[in-house]
């Protein structure tokens, strides 16, 4: 039995023989727990909205359970670090509890997009990011929930985990979600927990 042998012997003999066989051979055993590195690093990330544009404040418009008949309100600003806040009040009055902000898009990025990338921080709430295909408030929304912490967080939302819903029910033989015929996306809050919110936005990006 030659030195080197004996030595990794010593050293290892608690540990077993995986262990050395991994010594004295690291370059066949490393390899495979880094598998999942270049993967992460080949993903491009394209910024869909730009908060810093001048005019993008505008861009935004509410749609709250007003238009049911409830009173929640909510709005849209840009924050003087540039950017998008979403807030106001949800109210269950009137069979109300939603609301709402959304913006028309032209592509901007989605096609062949595997997930939506988000850079937010909340208030605890669970809020939805919503994308349609046609920009009409009586067709199809997709939805994708997540919940919130209080801090700054990144957000991915898959392609596959969006769900197609209209007035808040799943609509089942919906066509398939294509990113690159989105032309509208947004937020929406959904809740039985009346009072005020607010949802801070970053980034929002799609992951190709």
């Amino acid at each position: 039995m030659n030195t080197l042998f004996k030595i990794a012997l010593r050293a290892f003999g608690l540990m077993g023989v995986a262990a050395i066989v991994w010594w004295l051979a690291p370059s066949e055993v490393a390899p495979q727990a880094q598998q999942s590195a270049p993967l992460l690093a080949q993903a491009q990330m394209v910024n869909i909205i730009d908060f810093e544009e001048q005019t993008e404040e505008s861009r935004w418009r509410n749609v709250d359970d007003t238009v049911m008949g409830g009173v929640s309100q909510s709005a849209f600003s840009i924050t003087p670090n540039g950017y998008g806040l979403f807030s106001g009040t949800l109210s269950l009055e009137n069979n109300g509890g939603f609301t709402s902000v959304r913006r028309s898009v032209d592509d901007a990025g989605l096609t062949g997009a595997q997930a939506i990338v988000l850079r937010v921080k909340g208030d605890g709430r669970v809020y939805q990011f919503r994308l349609r295909m046609n920009e009409s408030n009586r067709d199809i929304s997709y939805r994708s929930e997540f919940e919130t912490s209080g801090e700054w967080q990144t957000v991915r939302l898959p392609i596959e985990s969006f769900e197609p819903v209209f007035r808040g029910r799943i609509v089942a033989g919906a066509p398939t979600l294509e990113p690159g015929n989105v032309r509208q996306l947004g937020f929406l809050l959904a809740s039985k927990e009346s009072g005020s919110f607010t949802l801070e936005i970053e980034s929002i990006q799609s992951e190709l």
